[in-house]
């Protein structure tokens, strides 16, 4: 059969009219996925912001072992009766006492330094002459040595002098730069860890007078003791065990 002008422009008609059609529907299969991955996708975020009520971001006090960097999470200040001024109290006392009171030989001069930067300066000269066998016969590096440790635990219920007296700190008097003084009964055990022997623990009882400085100090100091922490009296007292 002969093919005419007409024979063939109707081909080519019907062939993109076939065309058009194909690619209609392949445009509409393409719309419905879309449509369908953004209907999973709405559902899946209005799914999110409502499980999000579910989790909460939980305020934990942390203690960190000064010799060994461990952590250890102790308690969940949400549920606690306590004021943040409580709680940063105890911390900067314990912080004190483990460092003041415990020796270890590897850390003593870091012992030194940040029982210097938490003192004001009579506390800083008292301290110092302490530890320098050059002064003080009974120095404890004298005592102890390098095969000797002495472990502090602090106990927790830290009792404030100030006013009536009780487990939150009480605005006391003002010092001489005008800063509020306050005033802590602090219980601690030392166990004396010699190789060989029996470790031996005694009970302590330390009041301490302590103020927050507002004082310009260095930036490198301020890593060690950003909030001023200065122990202006230091008394400690053997308590029978």
């Amino acid at each position: 059969k002969k093919v005419t002008d007409k024979d063939y422009f109707d081909e080519a008609k019907s062939w993109d009219e076939s065309e058009i059609v194909r690619e209609k529907k392949s445009a509409r299969r393409a719309w419905s996925a879309f449509w369908a991955m953004t209907g999973v996708v709405i559902v899946q975020a209005i799914a999110i912001s409502t499980m999000m009520p579910l989790k909460t971001i939980e305020n934990s006090i942390v203690r960190v072992n000064d010799t060994t960097g461990e952590t250890e999470v102790i308690s969940n200040l949400k549920n606690m009766d306590e004021t943040t001024e409580q709680v940063m109290s105890r911390y900067w006392l314990a912080k004190y006492l483990r460092h003041r009171e415990g020796y270890h030989w590897n850390t003593r001069e870091d012992d030194r330094l940040q029982v210097g930067m938490l003192s004001d300066g009579a506390i800083q000269q008292q301290y110092a002459d302490y530890t320098n066998p050059k002064v003080n016969p009974y120095a404890p590096i004298k005592i102890y040595g390098e095969t000797t440790e002495v472990d502090i635990k602090v106990n927790p219920a830290i009792t404030y002098l100030n006013g009536k007296g009780g487990v939150k700190p009480e605005k006391g008097e003002k010092d001489q730069f005008g800063e509020t003084v306050y005033t802590a009964l602090v219980r601690y055990t030392a166990t004396v860890k010699k190789d060989g022997e029996m470790p031996v623990t005694t009970h302590w009882a330390a009041t301490v007078s302590f103020v927050y400085r507002k004082e310009p100090i260095k930036v490198d100091d301020r890593l060690i003791n950003p909030v001023g922490f200065q122990v202006i009296s230091y008394r400690k007292d053997q308590e029978g065990g």
